[in-house]
């Protein structure tokens, strides 16, 4: 009995050992189209170990994002581009996953080498921007969002971004002309007119701004910029509690925004609360030592090696 259940066992596995990779790849996506998931993952490991196949290692990667397994999909999608390193469907693939999970630097890193790849496609360089904004490195987010507008120029989204960079910056006069340009073509974003009034806050405009920062908020009530403006607008008017109580939903909204700390450091000083000021000062410093780490981590990852410190020209 025991050598024909070996028999049986050695007989199933024979089918899958001898297929080649367009069988095993075409299997795959016959169990997933049926719905058998775990049978498609496994062939398409198999596909990817025996025959070190990007296009598995892609499929794999897809399902594994499907999943909300992000960090094994980005991990498989290393993989491919150890495989591939120039490959723009795998530098694609690694940016769009690593935005959606929130994982600038990753995706700055692939962006990076798309946009030297391809550099007359916007979309990278708008991707890029974004990345690498979301990361703290404004400076080089600007710069890139500023390609991406010129290659395709009136597109809301890019000027969006770019206006946003600009206002990390403090280049607010700029700021505002970029998002008031994004609003004439897509007016009923919230975000963009949240940062249109953070702009006219900060240049003195606190009429406009609590306009916009009340439209904003309308659109998305939990909005942290919007929350921030208020606060920013209260405080000019030295309304403290109202301020306070606005930077607190802001904080809470947005729990890494350095700015939301600064701001009610300045609130809870001008309340004589010596020690909370204190502590959202130090909050403030703290999280702007980590993004600057952070940028400077991802500009000796992302730079060329020309370029990189002690790479010479």
């Amino acid at each position: 009995m025991i050598p024909l259940l070996l028999a049986l066992a050695l007989s199933a596995d024979a089918p899958s050992q001898g297929r080649d990779r367009a069988t095993l790849l075409a299997d795959a996506a016959a169990a997933l189209e049926a719905g058998r998931r775990t049978e498609a993952r496994q062939l398409l490991k198999e596909a990817a170990d025996r025959f070190q196949s990007v296009s598995a290692l892609l499929q794999l990667a897809r399902l594994q994002s499907g999943e909300r397994d992000a960090a094994g999909a980005l991990e498989t999608l290393q993989r491919a581009r150890t495989l591939a390193p120039n490959s723009e469907e795998v530098l694609s693939a690694i940016a769009q996953l690593a935005l959606a999970a929130r994982l600038p630097v990753p995706a700055a890193g692939a962006l990076e080498a798309l946009t030297r790849m391809c550099p007359d496609v916007a979309q990278y360089h708008y991707l890029f921007g974004v990345a690498l904004m979301t990361a703290g490195d404004t400076v080089r987010a600007t710069d890139s969002l500023q390609t991406a507008d010129r290659l395709e120029p009136g597109r809301s989204l890019t000027l969006a971004a770019l206006g946003l960079a600009l206002n990390n910056r403090k280049q607010f006069a700029e700021a505002k002309t970029a998002l008031s340009r994004s609003l004439e073509i897509d007016p009923e974003r919230g975000e963009t007119i949240a940062a249109l009034a953070e702009a006219e806050a900060s240049l003195g405009d606190v009429e406009a701004a609590e306009q916009h920062a009340r439209r904003a908020l309308e659109l998305a009530p939990a909005d942290p910029t919007a929350h921030l403006v208020i606060g920013m607008v209260r405080l000019q008017q030295s309304r403290y509690e109202d301020a306070r109580d606005a930077l607190v939903k802001a904080a809470a909204a947005d729990p890494q925004s350095a700015k939301a700390d600064y701001q009610l450091s300045l609130v809870y000083a001008r309340l004589g609360d010596t020690a909370t000021a204190e502590r959202h000062l130090e909050s403030y410093r703290r999280k702007l030592a980590e993004t600057n780490a952070r940028v400077k981590a991802m500009r000796t990852d992302t730079l060329p090696p020309a370029v990189k410190p002690g790479g010479g020209r």
